[in-house]
């Protein structure tokens, strides 16, 4: 499984062979980003939140703080004190405009990307359906582990709660865009998730740089309160050192 393409591809196909056990029509449409907009825009402007006389957030911010809700399972308050505090006057305002959004969806039939890991992980929750999901896969294989949120570990941890045919690849010292809410704390925590903890194989050797930076990219890297343990190294010997340039 891919960070977005592959995660949200193998969703939808879930969601539409058990739309009936969790109350979906099957032949719901997926709406990208930019319907996903246009739809609470909408909503903003039935509700008369495009008029206000202290400006509203534009329809990009409002997406961006329900999926963040949805992705990092956490409540709207928690969102808005955490990543847009400028946006905190409007909390009972965003919250009647979510349900607003979230009942056009439905409606209309219509999914949008968070949706897909939402009812899959609310799916996946129920053991017996997580049971059945999880027996149509030998093994399961997550690249750029660092870059995925709470409700896809939730997932996975669903599909396989003993952690037997699971592994992530990642990277915890690449954990620096958040896209979606990623959180470094799934690839950090991963090996604990399970009993016994799943085992942790170091990737070290590098093709790419040169011994001095990898030297100097090793003195960084340590520098982290928290990280899982590894020392780059590489046969290309040589090569200027970096500069520090500021």
């Amino acid at each position: 499984l891919g960070w977005s393409g592959t995660f949200h591809g193998i969703g939808a196909r879930l969601l539409r062979d058990y739309a009936y056990e969790i109350g979906l029509n099957p032949d719901f449409t997926i709406h990208d980003r930019e319907d996903s907009a246009d739809l609470i825009n909408l909503v903003r402007h039935e509700r008369g939140l495009s008029k206000t006389e202290s400006r509203f957030p534009t329809k990009a911010t409002c997406l961006s703080i329900y999926s963040r809700a949805v992705n990092s399972e956490q409540p709207l308050d928690t969102v808005l004190k955490a990543n847009f505090p400028w946006c905190g006057n409007w909390k009972t305002e965003l919250r009647d405009l979510f349900s607003g959004y979230v009942e056009a969806k439905q409606a209309q039939n219509v999914l949008d990307y968070d949706d897909l890991l939402l009812y899959w992980a609310q799916a996946a929750s129920e053991p017996t359906m997580a049971a059945d999901m999880a027996a149509r896969f030998d093994h399961v294989m997550v690249d750029e582990y660092q870059d995925t949120n709470r409700l896809q570990s939730s997932i996975l941890t669903s599909l396989r709660p003993d952690g037997r045919g699971l592994t992530v690849v990642g990277d915890d010292a690449q954990s620096i865009y958040s896209f979606r809410a990623a959180t470094v704390r799934n690839i950090l925590d991963f090996p604990q998730h399970f009993d016994p903890p799943a085992r942790v194989v170091a990737l070290e050797q590098n093709y790419r740089s040169t011994a001095p930076i990898l030297a100097a990219s090793n003195a960084v890297i340590a520098l982290s309160p928290e990280r899982l343990p590894k020392t780059l190294w590489t046969e290309r010997q040589g090569g200027a050192p970096p500069l520090l340039v500021s």
